[in-house]
């Protein structure tokens, strides 16, 4: 016995007068991407393994056939049939191929294209006897062409309404069909009583009785190509996702999701996500001390929690007080509201000064080590991170930087006082560098830090070349928010601002760092424990045997134990497992014994202290014996 699903009437029998209006070669012979459509459709079920092709002609239907047979691509058996009534409703051209229907098939329109995917699930659609089932496709918003595409209502999985101007519709007619005789039966009632009829007529009238199914198609492609309008959108489809349309087989797939990568440029391929490691474990233990991200210990202040709160009540509204908060920064800094522009934290502007800056093979220079972001962001954008070592002093080895400058250079980035190092760049190094009219982003974000703070951005009257970045994340304490800031040249924050997505900064973000700058004791009182609590583990760190400790101007301390023999990985560990996260600083380039830890309130920093005593005394203590010689005494 024949399988019912081995066998496909395809109607093509219709003008197409939308699409082809008369031209050389009628709607079913369109060539779309070079092949015609109806080939198109007879190929995809060929490849599904449909052995017996039906086709429906009636306008123009001997150039079909002739058009068809000559195709050597097509291997299943092709049949035709005329249907003389062709400018009536496609209803007609089904009953004219009623002889096939008696066992069951497939039913497709030559105007549909679709992936193999839809045939697959109409073809395994468990349909009870009796009855029809039609694909359809519940995402509605993908359909190309809404206003003429046939609508269906469904309740419990069953097809209850269908037409193109029904009411309440929750998904759309694909074209594709599994038929019996039930159909035909439904349709020669309709046409018997009014000279006509439609499929939908037909679809109706079964699910009038409960017995016309839906078969959600899922994620397959699939488009009416109806009008030269969606001829084009169907080339691009093909050209984008292939002859299968992006053919996604239910129960596995032959895609393989790694093969995504080879749409990528290969500078995305080859970069590296900025490493968000301790967060994670940090967040696995969940009681242990946030001193890793050099965030505050702080939360927010009264003052900010209600301008938070305010802001949060108009969050249906897209952010409006963004030149509000420019007319407040710009007077904090001197300058106009013109040379000021916000970002999702200082990090967005990052990322926004290498886009506007450089294009994929052009260099950015980068003293090391720095905050790592600098050159992960470069190579998301095809940018060569060129690094540059500070000098064994940890300062900024100027010279170097400029013999690292070629052709090509287009960025340079400096951070001040520089995450790791903690320690500020003299003014007249930057100078030496911005003479050299390069784009210079001088990152400022522990600025407030310092014992005397003082910023670069007076260099911006001088430098126009100059872009200076703070944040609201660290000393304000709004981390969760992200807004920074760049401070430049009006026509420097013009360039970058077309390069700037609109709505980058929330309302609530905004209204909060409004509140903070306000909020001028508090910020005080906040600075100066921070500088104490720097200052005791800074004492107290150094104290300890085989450590020693950078002088910082920023929120953090940064520590080398190579004396304890210890790696920084093991002393991440083994301060986790007491509780408190620091940070290993081998994405910054650092050295193999450096550690980070951010400064927290005077409870989180005695704790800290003690902890890393602990771990320190443990590990010289275990090393001499480990070497068969006598502990030594504490």
């Amino acid at each position: 016995m024949l399988d019912p699903t081995a066998r496909a009437i395809v109607l093509a029998a219709g003008t197409g007068s939308r699409l082809v209006n008369g031209g050389s070669v009628p709607k079913p012979l369109k060539p779309i991407a070079g092949v015609p459509l109806l080939v198109r459709i007879l190929r995809t079920l060929q490849s599904e393994g449909v052995g017996e092709a039906v086709v429906v002609v009636g306008y123009r239907g001997d150039q079909i056939r002739r058009a068809l047979e000559r195709d050597a691509s097509l291997a299943l058996l092709l049949r035709f049939v005329d249907n003389p009534h062709f400018e009536l409703k496609n209803g007609v051209s089904v009953l004219a191929a009623r002889d096939f229907v008696a066992q069951g098939c497939l039913l497709t329109m030559a105007d549909h294209l679709y992936s193999p995917e839809l045939v697959r699930r109409v073809r395994s659609f468990a349909l009870p006897a009796g009855s029809c089932v039609l694909g359809v496709d519940h995402d509605i918003e993908r359909c190309f062409d809404l206003d003429d595409a046939t609508k269906v209502c469904l309740e419990h999985g069953r097809i209850a309404r269908i037409g193109k101007d029904i009411d309440g519709y929750n998904a759309i007619d694909t074209g594709v069909f599994r038929i019996g005789p039930g159909l035909v039966a439904e349709l020669e009632q309709v046409q018997a009583q009014h000279g006509d009829c439609s499929l939908s007529d037909g679809v109706a009238a079964l699910a009038a009785s409960g017995r016309m199914h839906a078969c959600d198609i899922g994620d397959a492609r699939w488009i009416d190509v109806d009008t030269p309008e969606a001829a084009q959108r169907a080339a691009a489809m093909l050209h984008v996702f292939g002859d299968g349309l992006g053919d996604e087989p239910t129960g596995g797939g032959r895609t393989d999701p790694e093969a995504m990568e080879l749409f990528a440029p290969s500078w995305v391929r080859g970069a590296r996500p900025y490493d968000e490691e301790h967060f994670a474990r940090a967040a696995e233990r969940g009681d242990a001390l946030r001193m890793m991200s050099n965030e505050s210990p702080f939360r927010p202040s009264e003052r900010v929690l209600e301008a938070i709160l305010r802001a949060a009540m108009g969050a249906n509204e897209y952010p409006n007080g963004a030149r509000t908060l420019r007319h407040k920064l710009a007077g904090r800094e001197g300058l106009s509201p013109e040379g000021v522009l916000l970002g999702a934290g200082s990090s967005e502007l990052i990322d926004l000064a290498v886009r506007t800056y450089v294009a994929p093979g052009e260099e950015v220079l980068i003293s090391v080590p720095t905050f790592s972001l600098f050159e992960a962001r470069t190579r998301v954008a095809g940018g060569i991170p060129v690094m540059v070592p500070m000098t064994e002093e940890g300062e900024l080895d100027v010279p170097a930087l400029i013999a690292a400058i070629t052709e090509r250079t287009k960025l340079i980035f400096l951070c001040t006082p520089n995450n790791p190092t903690g320690n500020s760049i003299p003014a007249p190094l930057v100078r030496r560098l911005l003479r050299l009219g390069l784009p210079t982003v001088i990152d400022e974000a522990y600025c407030e830090f310092a014992d005397e703070p003082t910023s670069l951005a007076y260099l911006l009257a001088e430098f126009p070349n100059a872009l200076v970045l703070r944040t609201f994340s660290k000393a304000f304490g709004l981390a969760g928010l992200r807004l920074g800031y760049a401070l430049g040249h009006p026509a420097q924050i013009r360039l970058l601002g077309r390069v700037k997505l609109p709505w980058n900064v929330s309302s609530v973000a905004v209204a909060a760092a409004c509140a903070a700058l306000d909020d001028v004791d508090e910020q005080r009182r906040r600075l100066r424990a921070l500088r104490e609590g720097r200052t005791f583990l800074e004492r107290a760190l150094v104290a300890l045997p085989g450590v020693k400790v950078s002088p910082s101007q920023g929120n953090f301390v940064l520590v080398d134990a190579a004396g304890t023999g210890l790696a920084a990985e093991a002393i991440v560990e083994r301060m986790l497992g007491r509780g408190i996260a620091i940070r290993s600083l081998r994405s910054h380039r650092a050295g193999s014994s450096l550690v980070r830890i951010s400064v927290g309130d005077a409870e989180q920093n005695r704790r800290c202290a003690a902890a890393f005593r602990d771990v320190v005394l443990g590990a010289l203590r275990a090393r001499p014996a480990a070497q068969g010689e006598a502990a030594r005494p504490e």
